[in-house]
């Protein structure tokens, strides 16, 4: 999937970025806002992309900053968290 961020004038490449979870949900509208399957990919300068997927095959770019990535893969892919950002401490 391609995706431009029309405001930064940056392409997002999902061909060519890193796979990182496909164990997220990201809420989206369409027209009200509902929890999707999502994957997050990062790109070899480090910026974030997270891309919904709707249950029709239609898929929704947007673009993360690191500290939403954090915040889905604490919730939903924990592995993927200290796989990238280092192990939690044990409680």
């Amino acid at each position: 999937m391609i995706f431009v961020d029309a405001e930064n004038k940056l392409k997002y490449d999902t061909d060519r970025m890193e796979l990182i979870s496909d164990k997220v949900k990201m809420e989206v509208g369409r027209p009200f806002r509902i929890s999707v399957n999502a994957e997050i990919y990062r790109s070899k300068k480090g910026r974030w992309l997270g891309v919904a997927k709707w249950m029709d095959g239609d898929e929704e770019g947007r673009v993360l900053e690191e500290n939403e990535v954090q915040q889905f893969l604490l919730k939903y892919d924990v592995g993927a968290y200290e796989k990238i950002f280092g192990k939690l401490e044990e409680a």
